[in-house]
């Protein structure tokens, strides 16, 4: 077989594109510091960093959702200890006006200021969370109690809030309102005693003044129980968080071994392609360095 100059220079060229292509490999892994930067680089390593980047994205959803159930949490906690502050006040109160001794004008002064604590608790059950009623179960859009909920009917819904910080995983957020401050008709609720606390001082009633006493003290109860839970609830969102943190952490670590390039390795091999393409430049540029003249001497 005969070998032409055109076959001979046709094999060099395609050499030298290859030896081009190559170079233009490596010096775009420096410049973008990736082993892979598209998928016919590496369809394996591929399919594995899009795996990696979907368990990012969802852990790092996971993770805001945990974050802003533990804010849920903790403004409950804040409302759950100012009732905590109130229902302790109307008990020294009811102490301080259940005396004998104690005069009904005095009593009258004492079930003004019960009546103030009273409008500070319907304030308290009416609280909102980033614009969500935080005692009215899943009805979040919706005012829980009127403003005297002691002689106006309301009613109050049972559903749980959730938020899920994990795959199959949920979190309870809300406390329900009946939990802290009783149903309508409830005696024994919290808007109830303290209005009955209120009527009682008023008519100079210390039998009246002396149960509420009790009354009190049962639903401090039922308020302490309930922000217990709500601290349950945060210590398992904090080590849902740090368990989430891991995760990520252990992703974008898989993720950069798989698609990240070892720029030590990167700087060797793009040098060797330098010196190779030069070369390859080199040997091509005198071995078709003859012109038409040179064949005619």
């Amino acid at each position: 077989m005969r070998i032409t100059q055109s076959m001979m220079t046709s094999s060099m060229m395609s050499g030298l594109q290859g030896n081009y292509r190559r170079l233009d490999k490596y010096q775009e892994q420096m410049m973008t510091q990736r082993r892979i930067n598209r998928p016919s680089d590496d369809p394996v390593g591929v399919a594995s960093a899009l795996q990696y980047r979907g368990q990012i994205t969802a852990t790092t959803q996971f993770e805001q959702n945990a974050d802003d159930a533990d804010s849920w949490l903790k403004y409950g906690d804040t409302v759950m200890t100012e009732v905590t502050s109130i229902i302790q006040r109307l008990s020294e109160l009811a102490i301080e006006g259940g005396t004998d001794t104690v005069p009904a004008d005095a009593r009258v002064n004492i079930a003004s200021e019960v009546d103030e604590l009273y409008k500070q608790l319907v304030s308290l059950g009416n609280s909102q969370f980033k614009g969500k009623y935080i005692f009215n179960g899943e009805r979040t859009d919706q005012q829980p109690f009127p403003e005297d909920p002691a002689s106006t009917t309301y009613d109050l819904d049972n559903g749980v809030v959730l938020y899920q910080v994990g795959a199959g995983i949920t979190v309870e957020v809300n406390t329900l309102g009946e939990e802290v401050f009783g149903t309508y008709g409830d005696s024994s609720g919290l808007f109830s005693v303290v209005d009955n606390l209120k009527k009682a001082l008023l008519a100079d009633d210390t039998t009246g003044i002396q149960n509420a006493i009790t009354d009190l003290q049962g639903n401090l109860e039922n308020v302490i129980i309930a922000q217990a839970e709500i601290g349950g609830k945060q210590n398992r969102l904090e080590f849902t968080l740090g368990r989430l943190g891991d995760l990520n952490i252990n992703y974008m670590d898989l993720l950069s071994k798989a698609e990240d390039a070892d720029i030590s390795k990167v700087i060797i091999d793009l040098k060797t392609s330098e010196s190779v393409y030069q070369a390859s430049l080199d040997t091509m540029a005198r071995v078709i360095r003859p012109s038409l003249l040179d064949f005619l001497r």
